[in-house]
């Protein structure tokens, strides 16, 4: 007899993995994942926010199997079609590097690595994941391309990467439940039993539209209250600033620098251990360079402040709704005069936060069918989505404690002329 292991949730409840889903949960690379949080530095907000990419990856293929079995039942994608999307799920998040949103810009600005290709780099190299799917018969380049959207298949590409997919499905109001915030609560059962087929990939009904808008209203509010949190940015900076100060030291980059290149990722995936590189190899560096006292006087006391909650300040913080990038470029060019001509404090001391952050995919939006025809929710008339703008927009001006009044009063100083 197969054997069954059940993983309670405290989302969804018991969850059942057998066969392969079993296996690949089995990996070193996917028990990384206990070992990744899920929001890094929104502990600092939200003390209970410690939840883990583990979790996260669990809830998302339950949410997958929900849709894709009835999908299945109803005759639009084939059995195979449903353990495919539930093996993407689970792997949809494989990749993330240790403390993810924090250190994977960095990672994008030095070697163009985005988190899509790390995600390809495991499932592709990972041997011990490859020696599990080739035990199942399932093609790691198939999964690659329904995790990089490339599948021929637009429903199965859009229930893992979509405005309305099983990531998202999943990780509102997982992160909701764990940070307290009740804005992310959505709809999840009336979303994940009323999502259907259509020409493009997938749609809902007409009947679902309160609970689709209902989904993206939830989405924004937590992009400020949560996910761009200004403190919670503030402290994934001073990490990224940090991560970079610890190659310096020879000690510390004889650790890192496995994983400091493409190729280096590369190699570390091919022979296996990938898996070291996590939220406990990082802080543990950090721990060690303080004890060790190898660091400068200055890297030691940015450390310091990451540990004890006494990083970067937000002397600027203009957070509104914008239909564009554009229109972000008026206040940051400003602060950025602001910084050259006004201030003498230089990187790490300061930080500029610019971004625009999509509330929905206009190129792609979510199909609404409305009397036998598809429509954009734009399009559809009783629609709030229409009057929503496409982007919230974020300008922020951090500075560390220490010079907070001196670049307050620069500050006041600067805009009144």
């Amino acid at each position: 007899m197969e054997k069954t292991v059940y993983v309670y949730d405290e989302l969804h409840g018991y969850i059942k993995l057998t066969g392969v889903f079993r296996d690949i949960v089995s990996t070193k690379v996917f028990q990384r994942l206990r070992r990744i949080r899920q929001l890094p530095f929104a502990w600092y907000v939200y003390p209970g926010a410690m939840h883990t990419r583990f979790s996260h990856t669990l809830g998302s293929m339950y949410i997958a199997e929900l849709v894709a079995q009835r999908l299945s039942e109803d005759g639009y994608i084939s059995k195979d079609d449903v353990s495919l999307v539930k093996v993407c799920a689970l792997l949809h998040d494989i990749g993330h590097a240790p403390y993810s949103h924090s250190l994977e810009p960095l990672i994008t600005e030095q070697w163009g690595l985005e988190s899509g290709d790390l995600v390809e780099m495991v499932v592709t190299h990972d041997p011990e994941l490859n020696e599990v799917l080739g035990k199942y018969g399932i093609g790691v380049s198939e999964v690659v391309s329904v995790l990089r959207s490339r599948s021929s298949s637009g429903v199965l590409n859009d229930l893992i990467s979509s405005d309305v997919d099983v990531d998202r499905l999943d990780y509102l109001p997982r992160d909701a439940h764990h940070t307290g915030v009740a804005y992310g609560k959505i709809d999840l059962h009336r979303l994940a039993l009323l999502l259907t087929p259509s020409a493009s990939g997938i749609a809902v009904p007409l009947k679902a539209l309160n609970a689709l808008e209902s989904f993206y209203i939830a989405r924004l509010h937590m992009y400020k209250a949560v996910y761009y949190h200004k403190t919670i940015t503030g402290y994934q900076i001073l990490l990224r600033n940090i991560y970079s100060e610890l190659l310096k030291y020879g000690e510390l980059r004889d650790v890192l620098e496995a994983y400091m290149s493409p190729q280096g990722i590369l190699r570390a995936i091919k022979e296996g251990h990938y898996y070291l590189w996590d939220d406990y190899l990082v802080l543990g560096l950090l721990n060690s360079a303080l004890s060790k006292k190898i660091l400068s006087p200055e890297a030691e006391d940015l450390v310091s402040k990451l540990l004890n909650r006494r990083g970067y300040k937000a002397v600027v913080n203009n957070v509104r709704m914008c239909w564009s990038h554009r229109d972000l470029a008026g206040r940051s060019s400003e602060l950025r005069a602001f910084i050259e001509s006004e201030v003498s404090l230089t990187p790490p001391k300061v930080a500029l936060f610019v971004d625009a952050v999509p509330v929905y995919t206009a190129e792609k939006p979510v199909k609404v069918i409305v009397e036998g025809g598809e429509r954009t929710v734009f399009d559809v008339e009783e629609s709030i989505m229409r009057y929503v703008p496409s982007h919230t927009c974020f300008t922020r001006l951090y500075v560390l404690p220490e010079y907070v009044n001196e670049v307050k009063a620069a500050l006041l100083k600067f805009f009144k002329h």
